[in-house]
């Protein structure tokens, strides 16, 4: 019932036609008021005008206006206009039309509900409890228009609860009604955002009227309640799930279409119990008794009172009712309704990710689909699941599965795939008697003999499909890697490895799990190397007992060019063959461990490298390699291969006389008879000390017994390079102590020191120095020769002076030219860099004078003489100390003035208070001019000791 009815029609103030219009108008309300009754409906009229202004701005439209309300008996209040002539404010004026219906249907329903309830208060609940059931459902309804949830959720809870409480003899109409309401608060709930509330209500729903079966003979419609009841709650979920919200894995849709479906089969099940019957009595469905229309929802035709008359008359009995509803029942087409709830169900577990119930949904649409008929669908939906269960071995459920595929793979006629089933339901891991075993062994049997199997399921189209596949001879190959199949298959060579001159043995075994013995027509074994397989086939009869193992032994010569290769068994064929077809049983990559290694024949010559040890850094040291014949033929096509492993590239060799250095080198030699012996030579230097292996490769082709072989030894040996020598260079002034600045007015020496590291002796030829040209240096033109082993140094040395100062410089280089002694390679020259020191001036330049010796409490005369060899006058401060092993006597402190290129000497008596080896007081000197310049360096070339003999006194 519409809460308002509003009329459109096209009229403007100005109209030249107004009066026609509007008694036209006045009609149309009319007979729209006349269809409404006497019920409360809200009635407006909008104008539709597209030349007049408001009427309030119009006193033409005014008058028109008040006129068309009398005439409709409308109120002023229910007359609306809507310009049309101003597109841009047309959406404005429809929004506001629109409020304005939306408050009118608002306050219609809530008069309505204040009616109903008033109307319902004066009603006895005893004697009126559906009729107050159907005012709460109204009120609640209204309350749900006016989108009132609480509230409307709230009547129909209290409605539920009433019904709950009712105690009538008809539970069937209590049940559907409940239903209904049930319906309603579970979608408010999840519209209200509170989905336990709706799964808890739809819970008790479920166990309260579980037990309301109804007549025992319409218990199939119970079943189907309760699988609409399941389909509806779980639309109603998935429908809240699309809106936002999150499910659970273990709650979500797809548990309640499962149900569904289940409840539906159930139902299936009941119809079975009388279909037999109910055919006999009422074969043809098109000459059933069309049963009348109930006014009410859940009651039967027999029930209602307006029918009470047809029941006295016998016309409508309510037995013949009941076998009505039946042979309608039988008509339903269940697998229509069950396939589309389990794919919703499938979805729905696809989404949450619990597998195995998806499987088994899957499983349970096959079994469907192949119930309807649709053998081809259920075969595909059968085979996704398949690997699934052969992985996990859940060999009840492959069982239930591979049964399904079967008897699809029967009725379509797919001969291909009826043998791959066959073939694991006779294994031992299926959950079959050993009847059905052998009843499908011996279908396997039929098939290669030309017959068709023999099964419980088919018709007359299966044979047809059967004599037509059958008729013509076919080769079907069963691919067994994947499959749990009743033969199984391993290959195990007799060694890892073979040598290319012996034979190769594998062993084949056969096991079979079957009920009965199978006879094989020979097998065929593949090998990654396809000159070995015409040496793989066995056309031989092959019996395999069942649970007994059937051994093959294979032994093959190997080809002499595959030394150094794997040979890899890749697929297996055992053959079934009959009068009229073959079976060809394929084992892919079964054998993981069926492989073998074929190595060359064993080099009975070899080879030694002769050097001198250890390698020497720089040095070019011949390598020679003896090659020597044991074997008892002729060897031809030798070849000896030297490569270096290191892991820097500072290892190189070559042949002697090539100046081309690589990391390896290969050699071709001449034929060697028996007992022959020959060498070959390299060279080998490192550039820095390293760590490396030297690997060495012998090949070379023989002819033993009719047949060439290639033969092959290979061998390597650590190694590790050294230093020649080690070398350690000082700088010292002229009278050897050690300096660490070199000083414009005195010359300094260059000291070298070279020690050997190793047993050999090392020859060396010359020593050079590349001094740089900012100092001037004395080296003698003619050669050294030294020879350094371990027990000895060498030494040198040279006198250097700096021309002026600078800052720290490299002093240059120096050139050692050597090579080991008794070698027979060139020299080497070995650099070494001399150290960088900083070049200071010295504006001053201090000697002193003084005997070699003294004797003790004797006098010591001692002069020092300051020379300065600058341009400048230097003023002077000198403070002499005579510390505790001398007096002396001179000037303690003295501060004076030398002029450029002048001297001053300074005379000191030193009186010595002990004896022996004496050091000399040293006077601390500073330049005024210079007071950077440390006194130490100014005193470096000054005598620091003298020897102070003891005193002999006469008559001791």
């Amino acid at each position: 019932v519409p809460a308002a009815v509003i009329l459109f029609y096209e009229l403007d103030w100005n109209d030249s036609h107004w009066a026609e219009k509007q008694l036209d108008c006045g009609l149309q309300l009319n007979y729209l008021r006349s269809g409404l009754g006497n019920r409360a409906t809200k009635l407006a009229v909008v104008l539709i005008q597209k030349n007049s202004v408001p009427a309030g701005e119009d006193t033409l439209a005014v008058e028109r206006a008040t006129s068309l309300s009398n005439a409709c008996e409308l109120m002023s209040n229910s007359l609306f206009v809507l310009p049309v002539l101003h597109a841009d404010h047309l959406v404005g004026y429809v929004i506001r039309l629109q409020n304005v219906f939306i408050d009118q249907a608002v306050l219609y329903y809530l008069n309505e509900t204040k009616r109903i309830k008033n109307n319902k208060d004066t009603l006895n609940r005893p004697n009126y409890f559906l009729l107050q059931a159907r005012h709460l459902i109204k009120v609640s309804f209204f309350h749900e228009i006016r989108k009132d949830i609480a509230t409307a959720l709230k009547h129909y809870n209290m409605t539920y609860a009433q019904l709950l409480e009712t105690k009538v003899p008809n539970r069937h109409q209590i049940k559907v009604l409940g239903g209904f309401i049930n319906f309603k608060i579970c979608q408010l709930s999840f519209r209200t955002g509170a989905p336990l509330d709706a799964i808890a209500q739809f819970d008790r729903h479920i166990k309260h009227f579980k037990l309301y079966t109804g007549p025992s003979d319409l218990e199939f419609l119970h079943r189907q309640w309760l699988s609409q009841q399941f389909q509806f709650f779980g639309d109603l979920f998935n429908d809240a799930i699309s809106a936002g919200l999150t499910a659970l894995q273990t709650k979500h849709p797809g548990f309640y279409y499962l149900q569904s479906a289940h409840y539906t089969i159930e139902r299936r099940q009941l119809s079975d119990v009388f279909r037999k019957d109910i055919l006999a009595e009422y074969p043809d469905s098109r000459q059933l008794m069309t049963l009348p229309t109930t006014k009410y929802f859940g009651l039967f035709p027999w029930e209602e009172e307006e029918h009470s008359s047809k029941m006295s008359n016998g016309i409508l009995d309510p037995d013949q009712c009941v076998g009505v509803l039946k042979r309608q029942e039988l008509d339903v087409e269940y697998s229509r309704i069950i396939i589309p709830l389990l794919n919703k169900a499938v979805g729905q577990f696809k989404q949450y990710k619990p597998t195995r119930m998806k499987r088994y949904l899957m499983l349970e649409m096959g079994n469907e689909y192949y119930l309807a008929g649709d053998c081809e669908k259920a075969f595909s939906i059968a085979l996704c699941i398949l690997n699934e269960y052969r992985r996990e071995k859940w060999w009840c459920l492959l069982t239930s599965v591979l049964d399904l595929c079967l008897k699809c793979a029967f009725l379509v006629g797919n001969v291909q795939d009826y043998i791959a089933i066959c073939c694991e339901l006779i294994s031992g891991n299926m959950s079959k008697s050993g009847d059905d075993k052998g009843r499908l062994q011996n279908n396997l049997l039929a098939i290669v003999d030309g017959n068709m199997p023999k099964m419980e399921e088919g018709n007359e189209k299966t044979i047809q499909i059967w004599g037509k596949v059958l008729g013509t001879f076919h080769d079907y190959s069963v691919e067994m890697t994947k499959l749990a199949s009743f033969l199984s298959v391993s290959a195990v060579f007799a060694a890892t490895t073979f040598q290319v001159d012996e034979k190769i043995s594998f062993t084949l075994t056969l096991i079979s799990t079957a009920t009965l013995p199978f006879t094989f027509a020979g097998v065929d074994i593949h090998f990654d190397n396809k000159n070995y397989n015409p040496l793989g086939v066995r056309e031989e009869e092959i019996i395999v007992q069942p649970g007994q193992e059937s051994r093959l032994v294979f032994q093959m010569d190997p080809c002499s060019g595959d030394a150094s290769t794997l040979l890899k068994i890749t697929s297996l064929r055992v053959y079934l063959r009959g009068s009229a077809n073959n079976i060809v049983l394929q084992y892919g990559d079964l054998f993981p461990t069926a492989k073998c290694k074929i190595t060359p024949r064993i080099a009975l010559a070899s080879t030694k490298l002769h050097y001198q040890a250890p390698f020497l850094v720089g040095e070019f040291q011949q390598v020679t390699v003896h090659l020597s014949n044991f074997e008892k033929d002729r060897i031809s096509n030798i070849r000896v291969l030297v490569n270096i492993k290191s892991s820097t590239n500072d290892v190189e060799i070559s042949r002697p006389g090539d100046s081309v250095f690589a990391d390896k080198l290969e050699f071709n030699l001449d034929c060697l008879d028996p007992t022959q012996s020959t060498e070959t030579s390299f060279v080998l230097r490192c550039s820095t000390v390293v760590s490396f292996d030297l690997l060495y490769v012998l090949s070379y082709s023989i002819v033993s017994g009719q047949k060439a072989y290639q033969c092959e030894a290979r061998d390597s040996i650590s190694l590790s390079s050294v230093a020649p020598f080690s070398s350690s260079i000082s700088l010292m002034s002229s009278r050897c102590d050690t300096i660490e600045t070199l000083l414009t007015c005195d010359r300094c020496l260059i000291f070298t020191e070279f020690s050997a590291l190793h047993d050999s002796c090392i020859e060396i030829k010359d020593i050079k120095y590349d001094i740089d040209s900012e100092l001037i240096y004395d080296e003698s033109p003619v050669g050294k020769g030294y020879n350094l082993t371990k027990h000895n140094i060498v030494t040198d040395c040279i006198a250097i002076q700096p021309k002026s100062a600078k800052p720290p410089i490299s002093i240059g280089t120096l050139s050692v030219l050597w090579k080991r002694h008794g070698s027979v390679q060139c020299f080497t020259t070995t650099v070494i860099d001399l150290p960088t020191v900083p070049v200071r001036a010295m504006p001053v330049y201090l000697t002193n004078t003084l005997p070699s010796s003294g004797t003790l409490f004797s006098p010591v005369s001692v002069q020092l003489c300051i020379v300065n060899i600058s341009n400048y006058v230097q003023e002077i401060d000198i403070l002499a100390e005579p510390g505790d092993m001398f007096m002396f006597a001179g000037h303690k402190h003295l501060r004076c003035k030398i002029l450029p290129n002048d001297k001053e000497y300074l005379q000191y008596q030193l009186v010595p208070l002990k004896s022996g080896l004496l050091a000399i007081p040293q006077p601390a000197i500073k330049l005024l001019r210079h007071p950077e310049i440390e006194s130490n360096v100014l005193t470096n070339k000054l005598t620091k000791q003298i020897y102070v003999k003891p005193k002999v006194f006469a008559g001791s």
